[in-house]
């Protein structure tokens, strides 16, 4: 079946700063090396980053300079990490446990995600009240879809840290205003989740968008919240953006400090943390991702099972004939996102002007999956057309 989605493209701009960084004019190891003085304070085991892709790593570098910006949030992030770090000292197998747990939930959650990202569009030019439902709407969705899960998790983490053993289920149970609450204390802050200046916890947030009490006034959205005692906030359209920006910094600050900790101590965590199965279209995101490590954009993404096709574009400014080769390569990697009987690569030059077509055998990347073969391998059986 074909599944050329363009949104999964057009999404790469808006998650990774790395085609942009290439298109300035930055080296590979120029932007490794920034990216690597950026993340390497945060870590207790600087020395696991080499493990890990650009890809990856630049995505967290950007989310952690945001983070670290903000005082609020720069807070929350070093207040979750010290309740992940102070489990982990007091029991890593406990530790690992309580985290495998979210695993599945945490990977659907991002999932929707995801998708919200791939189908964002710009909302400057929409009339008052149609700005207001659709704002709202990503909000809503974000606090109920993604973060909430990440705040379970945390406090689940957090009452094991303070030796209180709480199941799953129990944990799941709650609503997110018990969550809010209860998290809130253990941090040392009851207000933490309060956004400033609204003075609006981060559920009533999710109360208005959810239950849509909206209404507009001329050029002021009007939400209430509240069912004993209704409160009403009336905000201008920036005003209203800025309360998005404000919820979705507190998330990030939230999962930063997961992915992080994950990435830092995965030597700890892997006893019992086994990952989650990514959807295709999140596969195929991530893709597109890893070509941008590389400074190649993906500009078409065409996949059946008799044939998958990505065309890459070089951003950067190097020579055409290795960088080609370089692109090249992507075959291995589109063929184990698709397990296409074919894969082709398409490199295009910066100009436009120099090409190279890439095509492999499905049966001979499977050849390599499965340890038959080398990767040197694909060299012999790939059939390059340069043009």
């Amino acid at each position: 079946m074909e599944s050329g989605n363009k949104r999964v493209l057009n999404g790469v701009r808006v998650f990774s700063p790395l085609l942009q960084a290439y298109e300035a004019g930055y080296s590979k190891e120029e932007i490794k090396g920034g990216i690597l003085q950026r993340l390497e304070p945060e870590f207790d085991n600087p020395t696991v980053l080499d493990r890990y892709g650009i890809d990856l790593l630049a995505a967290e570098s950007v989310n952690i300079t945001k983070v670290r910006m903000n005082r609020c949030a720069s807070e929350i992030y070093d207040k979750s990490m010290m309740i992940r770090r102070e489990l982990l000292s007091k029991d890593k197998n406990i530790c690992a446990e309580v985290c495998s747990q979210w695993e599945e939930q945490i990977g659907k959650a991002l999932s929707l995600y995801w998708n919200a990202l791939k189908f964002e569009h710009n909302k400057g030019d929409l009339p008052i009240d149609e700005y207001a439902y659709e704002l709202l709407r990503n909000i809503g969705g974000l606090i109920e879809g993604t973060f909430q899960v990440y705040l379970k998790e945390l406090l689940h983490i957090a009452f094991f840290a303070q030796d209180k053993n709480v199941s799953h289920s129990e944990i799941a149970a709650l609503s997110l205003g018990e969550v809010v609450k209860k998290l809130s204390e253990m941090l040392g802050s009851v207000d933490i989740f309060t956004l400033s200046p609204w003075l609006v916890p981060l559920n009533q947030w999710r109360n208005i968008a959810q239950h849509l009490s909206i209404d507009t006034e001329q050029s002021l959205i009007v939400c209430r919240y509240g069912v004993k005692n209704q409160h009403v906030i009336k905000l201008e359209r920036q005003e209203l953006m800025d309360v998005a920006n404000s919820i979705f910094l507190v998330y990030s600050a939230i999962r930063t400090s997961h992915t992080i900790f994950f990435l830092d101590h995965a030597d700890n965590l892997i006893s019992h943390c086994k990952g989650f199965k990514r959807k295709d279209l999140d596969e195929q995101f991530q893709f597109c991702v890893g070509a941008a490590s590389q400074g190649f954009e993906v500009v078409d993404l065409s996949i059946r099972e008799d044939m998958a096709y990505a065309e890459l574009v070089d951003v950067t400014f190097e020579e055409a004939m290795p960088r080609g080769i370089h692109a090249s390569q992507f075959v291995y990697q589109l063929w184990i996102i698709t397990k296409s009987d074919s894969v082709i690569i398409k490199y295009i030059s910066k100009s436009g002007s120099e090409r190279l077509t890439a095509t492999a055998r499905g049966e001979d990347c499977r050849k390599i999956f499965e340890g038959e073969e080398g990767f040197s391998y694909l060299a012999s059986v790939v059939n390059f057309e340069f043009k």
